[in-house]
């Protein structure tokens, strides 16, 4: 069950994690952008062209949030990491809190941070965790609100059918694998 702080922009409870699916996106036109990482480097999200990229925006305080991440997190370890990356959008947090946040529960891939939630807003996110999926041209194709299990069969189907990713690129890694500090 989703817990009570995954709310839809009216405030009503998000649905139920197992019921969850990928959607297709209704429209392809989402901006691209640029915003700072964790140690205020500028990250353009044209720098991943040419792999499968999960956009993820999330905050810290949302607990179905920090659960999604570690799912992200196992889904690009190892061979998968070359052909799908993962871009964790923070959603108007202070920096600092972010950094700490981090700093306890390290990830292998960029966070950066939406402090005036420009891009959130651009790119129509009303729920937290939202992640939409992006072909190898940057074009969404997928995507869910709220939190997913990317490691269900019918989600690594879905990233197939979006990357052309052979389904043993993106198998289930070994539990008890670590990632490293993100960037």
């Amino acid at each position: 069950m989703a817990s009570p702080l995954a709310r839809t922009a009216r405030g009503e409870p998000a649905a139920t994690a197992p019921s969850r699916r990928l959607a297709a996106v209704p429209s392809t036109e989402k901006p691209t952008f640029t915003l700072p990482n964790l140690a205020g480097t500028p990250l353009k999200l044209e720098a991943q062209h040419g792999r499968v990229v999960l956009v993820h925006f999330f905050a810290t305080w949302c607990a179905p949030c920090r659960e999604e991440l570690s799912s992200l997190a196992r889904l690009v370890q190892g061979p998968r990491g070359k052909r799908i990356a993962v871009v964790a959008v923070n959603v108007a947090e202070v920096p600092v809190r972010v950094r700490c946040f981090f700093d306890g529960t390290p990830v292998s891939f960029p966070v950066v941070l939406d402090a005036d939630r420009t891009v959130t807003r651009a790119w129509g996110v009303g729920i937290l965790p939202t992640t939409f999926v992006l072909d190898p041209a940057l074009q969404p194709r997928l995507f869910v609100e709220g939190d997913l299990d990317w490691s269900r069969p019918d989600i690594l189907a879905a990233l197939y059918s979006v990357s052309g990713i052979q389904p043993t690129e993106i198998s289930t890694p070994t539990p008890g694998t670590s990632t490293g500090r993100s960037q």
